[in-house]
């Protein structure tokens, strides 16, 4: 089974809005077997749209965006006239979106009567967090899916259409599986991995590099193939492994401390509340947080945490020194199990010969003992601060596993 994804808007082919819908889409459509052979961006124009359709040979199509209101949200027609379907209302849609409406205290404008004309025999798709709904129909022997273009109403309605397209589609997905890595560079990695690749040739492996993290994934037809390569990964890259390749690191962080009944604490300085803010990402993390302090000054540090001024004048506050009394403290006044200290130079200005730009130093107090590291990062200011909060994390959770990161 093959697909096509056409995701509309200005602001995505302007660079405003990154497209996250194409990758959330062709990731869900391949766990499920179906292959997405093209993808195309464009405007939110219908001649573009018709000019799109005829190109397209695959029989499944989805289409995101250019389902609201305004006159220039013309994705639904354009498809529909291209296929010659008349819209007709489907009240159900329109009750929902007047009740949406009614529930933020507001009348409904009559523009948003078109977001509920569809196709006669369309499933139409309810949106919970917005108004417009979605449709998937039947066209020419083609599957359409339409679905709006914020992610956060499109993803959770994309759970549906898979729901639809499994039960529909006979899949055979292959066997899949992979790692997150924390704490060492793509090519530092990969230089590992040489002897491995010519031993497990016929299990196809990727990597996906983003900001201080790895993730591997593996596939294969055979699943003892998959295992065993799956095996022999992890005898390489052990140390660095926080975690399966469909969690997030902080994920991991608050998953470990539930299970141990740990809480956290932070202290940050150059990262500003990052890491905090990560961390409760995760819909369980009040479970397991309990404070946080931004100390960007060396006042702050002094006066909130109660840092000597002798060690900021001789050691500086981005030192192991700083972040060792950060640590300890944060975990004596707020009574956690574990806490994260982070001070550092994001730059652009700052750094010297001994600390240049980019020099983090991380703290960590856990069952009594307080513990130091440091990093240098590459990257701009925005880079180095992401950077070490996933070292930061990276710390805590081996900390939890009694896991040495020398």
């Amino acid at each position: 089974m093959q697909a096509t994804i056409i995701t509309l808007g200005e602001e995505l082919l302007s660079g405003q809005t990154v497209n996250t819908n194409l990758a959330h889409i062709a990731q869900a459509l391949k766990s499920i077997g179906i292959e997405t052979r093209r993808a195309v961006t464009i405007g939110d124009s219908e001649p573009m749209i018709q000019t799109e359709l005829k190109r397209l040979d695959t029989p499944l199509i989805i289409l995101t965006g250019g389902l609201g209101p305004t006159h220039d949200d013309l994705t639904k027609e354009g498809v529909c006239r291209y296929y010659g379907l008349p819209l007709v209302l489907h009240h159900e849609s329109l009750s929902r979106i007047r009740n949406y409406f009614a529930k933020l205290g507001k009348d409904m404008a009559d523009s948003n009567t078109k977001q509920a004309y569809f196709p006669a025999d369309a499933i139409i798709l309810p949106n919970r967090f917005g108004t417009a709904p979605g449709a998937i129909f039947e066209a020419e022997e083609r599957t359409i899916v339409l679905l709006p273009g914020p992610p956060s109403e499109m993803q959770p309605m994309f759970v549906q259409v898979l729901d639809y397209l499994q039960g529909r589609f006979s899949t055979d997905p292959r066997h899949e599986a992979g790692y997150l890595l924390v704490g060492i560079g793509e090519s530092d990695m990969e230089s590992k991995l040489q002897a491995f690749y010519a031993e497990h040739a016929d299990v196809d492996v990727a990597s996906y590099a983003n900001l201080a993290e790895i993730r591997y994934l593996f596939k294969s037809d055979n699943p003892e193939a998959l295992e065993k390569a799956m095996d022999a990964f992890r005898l390489i890259a052990d140390r660095y492994i926080v975690g399966p390749h469909d969690k997030t690191l902080e994920q991991r962080v608050v998953e470990t401390l539930m299970h141990q009944e740990k809480t956290i604490s932070f202290a940050e300085s150059c990262t500003a509340g990052l890491a905090a803010g990560r961390l409760v990402n995760v819909p369980d993390a009040s479970k397991v947080f309990r404070e946080s302090y931004v100390l960007y000054d060396n006042a702050s540090k002094m006066k909130q945490l109660g840092v000597h001024g002798t060690v900021i004048e001789r050691f500086g506050a981005v030192s192991d020194a700083c972040v060792y009394e950060l640590a300890y403290h944060l975990a004596q006044r707020t009574d956690c199990d574990i806490a994260l200290s982070i001070s550092g130079i994001a730059g652009p200005s700052g750094g010297t010969a001994v600390k240049p730009v980019g020099t983090v130093y991380f703290g960590v107090h856990h069952e009594g003992k307080t513990k130091t590291r440091h990093k240098v990062f590459s990257g701009d200011r925005q880079m180095i601060r992401h950077k070490a909060v996933v070292h930061g994390l990276y710390l805590v959770l081996k900390a939890l596993m009694h896991e040495d990161t020398d």
